[in-house]
């Protein structure tokens, strides 16, 4: 069962958001989960390399974010605009840093190079989210 099945079986009250896109919701899921593990391997790869402090931290502020958000969104009773906006634009600010940064070093690093890719596609995916909320 997908998050698309499993979420239309749950009963949404007026309290959830019940118009929201499943599709574009486990979208986004998908894509938060590819860029946590890809800034988890990037913050492990570089740890101890010099000079990739920033790297790494930032590569692992995004991969918690981004696991926030998917918990977040695995919690739908919950939902509503007024805290899930917030956290669209936190963790795609947070994806668009993490991007910046490793695009700096994508050249020489292969593992940035993925990393800057799965920020790109998980901060397209919760805009993606986000004007479906409009």
């Amino acid at each position: 069962m997908n998050m698309t099945e499993m979420m239309k079986s749950m009963p949404m009250d007026d309290t959830a958001m019940a118009s929201m896109d499943m599709a574009v919701m486990q979208e986004c899921m998908e894509a938060c989960n590819a860029c946590m593990q890809a800034c988890t391997m990037c913050a492990g790869t570089m740890a101890g390399m010099e000079g990739m402090g920033k790297c790494v931290s930032l590569s692992a502020m995004c991969a918690e974010m981004c696991q926030t958000m998917m918990k977040m969104m695995m919690h739908p009773m919950a939902m509503s605009a007024d805290t899930m906006m917030p956290m669209l634009q936190a963790t795609m600010a947070m994806c668009k840093a993490c991007m910046d940064e490793c695009m700096l070093h994508a050249d020489m690093s292969e593992t940035c190079r993925m990393c800057a890719m799965a920020c790109e596609a998980a901060m397209m995916a919760c805009e993606k989210m986000t004007a479906s909320m409009s």
